[in-house]
């Protein structure tokens, strides 16, 4: 007991080990990613009290700038460049964008729904240059100006004739000296209202640039799920409908639904809809993740319960959202805003207590799964800690975690899946071993009729060569005797062994296998020395014994030169049967990935060997195979434990 006992400790050791550098390596990479890819960390001039001002040289150094900070902010009211020409209003304040989620401006009594105006100026070099501006999503119309034009209109914002609309979109702007921009935005139908992404501002190969980059960025991220979800689809289609394969698929598909949006919003106009979508596969990639763990793991606990019809509800909250927030009531978006933030918590802390219990007990998976949950685990706290991170390229700490989690999924999901697929081909491989071993009982059963009746044509025939040999005999006729002798030696055949072996199943192989290699001309030697029980079922004797035989007779088959031999040994020693065969072959067998794998005909798949690695696996046992060049020569070597079938 101490042995297995010491060795769990010490997996229990290395799989902490192993989760410290994953949360290590994890928090490194977010600040990295915190530091050279935020809008809010990003170099270059910061604007104050409403002014930007840029020379030459700045922009040379800095020909994209993110305009996060020094907006002036004008609350409740939509206003347009006429209104700052002459007795320009005061602005409510000076903030940074993203500084507030909404027009409550940080009361929480007050409305977030409502109008607002932002306004900046930008001075530049006083000759006349383009310039592009990029407008990322605003919510949830505005009408944006510049230098008094107007440059972009999204939706309605007008209170009366409200129509949200919103997206990525990029102005030109042909300008010197001074760059004045103003956007009027209302809102009365988002969660968030108002300027709430930081636009850029720059030269326009350079803001075109930025803008390409995260367009491609986000454009592989959803393409390899996509490919990757619909292959998963593919495979548990066609696997008869493997639950496991399905649901990584659809886990994929939610995974797109929740990170695509960007790319609607840049390619299309996008409007409230398109975001309930990202929520509702936000909350069903979550619940997702939840049946593919109980699955992984096995676990069906009353309490696994919980978090899946917490999934279901909020789901369903974010698909019925939309007609709810028309109404305009702050506490509806407050409510269903904190539920999500609830939600996705509480999972993240079951799926890490049910991985951890599971990685406790030593589970199949566990490990592999704890670790990217914990590296979820990770964005979910770095994007408390750092809420001032706005992606220039890549995407939020959750988004490039989900994709991690999903990329472990899909591993253990691809090992779930092969190894059922072998366990198939394994399956149809004794099948076949005991289509063979019957067919190989009713030849034996032929065979030994015949046998029985050449006996009794022999005593028959046996009493008149007695009366010839005996009339030779008392004629004293020695040389006719010796004639007769010779003339009816030929008709007796000389007989193959009836049994090879004790067991029956192992007598039944050789004698079909030794007829078949007698026939091909094959040298055979045989020495199974084991009883009539082995502690192996017959069923797995049979696909063991019968790969091997095939094998060898197919390699010798094959042979264009030299002797053709195959040499077969069974001893059982101590609980260990060991099976070793050796046969001639005149080429290496087909490799893959370090394994050596059996040569078939074109219509049919060398599973043979993983069938024997399969079986001696299930035995505690194992199997090597190797090829002598210099002997030309197939080494196969199997193990078992004799006490019965490991689980």
């Amino acid at each position: 007991m101490s042995a297995p006992i010491g060795r769990r400790k010490w997996e229990r050791i290395y799989a902490l080990i192993t989760f410290t550098a994953t949360i290590a390596v994890t928090v490194f990479v977010f600040l990295i990613l915190y530091q050279v890819d935020n809008k809010y960390t990003a170099g270059g001039p910061k604007a104050e009290g409403g002014v930007l001002t840029l020379d030459a040289r700045t922009l040379a150094e800095h020909p994209a700038l993110l305009l996060t900070d020094g907006w002036e902010y004008y609350g409740g009211r939509l206003l347009s460049p006429d209104d700052f020409a002459q007795d320009a209003p005061n602005p409510d304040a000076t903030i940074f964008i993203g500084q507030y989620g909404g027009f409550d401006a940080g009361d929480r009594a007050a409305s977030s729904h409502g109008s607002a105006t932002y306004r900046l100026t930008i001075t530049v070099p006083g000759e006349p240059a383009q310039y592009a501006l990029e407008l990322p999503e605003i919510f949830s119309a505005y009408r944006a100006y510049v230098n008094g034009r107007l440059v972009q209109t999204m939706g309605d914002p007008d209170p009366a004739s409200y129509r949200p609309e919103t997206g990525n979109r990029t102005a030109s702007i042909y300008a010197g000296g001074r760059i004045e921009l103003v956007i009027a935005v209302s809102d009365f139908s988002h969660i968030y209202s108002g300027l709430t992404y930081p636009p850029a501002f720059g030269e326009p190969a350079a803001v075109s640039g930025l803008l390409s980059a995260r367009l491609i960025f986000r454009s592989m991220l959803v393409m390899a799920a996509l490919a990757i979800g619909l292959l998963a689809l593919f495979i548990g289609l066609r696997s008869g409908r493997n639950r496991l394969a399905m649901l990584f698929g659809l886990l994929c598909l939610f995974f797109i639904g929740y990170t695509a949006y960007p790319l609607i919003q840049t390619l299309t106009s996008a409007f409230y809809p398109f975001y309930a979508i990202e929520n509702i596969s936000f909350c069903a990639m979550l619940l997702t993740v939840v049946l593919l763990q109980r699955d992984i793991l096995t676990q069906q606990g009353r309490w696994g319960k919980l978090p899946l019809w917490f999934g279901v509800c909020m789901c369903f909250a974010s698909a019925v959202l939309p007609f709810l927030l028309p109404g305009g009531e702050s506490w509806v978006m407050a409510a269903y805003s904190y539920s999500v933030m609830g939600y996705e918590w509480l999972t993240a802390a079951f799926l890490t207590m049910a991985s951890a219990l599971s990685v406790w007990r030593g589970d199949l998976h566990s490990r592999a799964l704890m670790g990217g949950i914990l590296v979820f685990d990770v964005s979910l706290i770095m994007d408390r800690l750092l809420p001032l991170h706005e992606p220039i390229v890549t995407g939020w700490f959750p988004e490039l975690a989900s994709f991690a989690l999903v990329l472990c999924i899909g591993a253990i999901v691809a090992s779930e899946v092969a190894a059922k697929y072998r366990d198939n081909a394994v399956l149809t491989e004794r099948a076949r071993g005991l289509e063979r071993l019957t067919e190989m009982h009713r030849t034996n059963y032929e065979l030994l009729t015949e046998r029985i009746e050449e006996t009794k044509t022999i005593q028959h025939d046996l009493r008149h060569h007695f009366i010839m040999m005996d009339g030779f005999l008392q004629n004293r006729d020695y040389e006719g005797l010796k004639a007769y002798i010779r003339k009816f030696r030929p008709t007796i055949q000389d007989a193959e062994p009836l049994e090879y072996s004790r067991h029956p199943v192992v007598n039944v192989l050789l004698r079909h296998y030794g007829l078949i290699a007698k026939k091909a001309g094959i040298r055979l030697a045989l020495k199974p020395e084991i009883g009539q029980d082995v502690g192996v079922s017959e069923t797995d004797l049979c696909a063991l014994l019968s790969n091997l035989l095939e094998n060898a007779v197919e390699s010798c088959e094959r042979q264009t030169e030299g002797a053709r031999f195959i040499s077969l040994s069974m001893a059982c020693k101590a609980t260990v049967l060991v099976v070793q065969m050796e046969n001639s072959a005149s080429e290496p067998p087909a490799g893959q990935g370090g394994r050596l794998t059996s040569s078939k005909a074109a219509d049919r798949k060398g599973y043979g060997l993983d069938s024997i690695r399969t079986i001696a696996a299930s035995y505690g046992g194992e199997a090597e195979f190797e090829y002598d060049t210099d002997k030309k020569m197939f080494i196969s070597t199997v193990m078992l434990m004799t006490g019965g079938r490991q689980k």
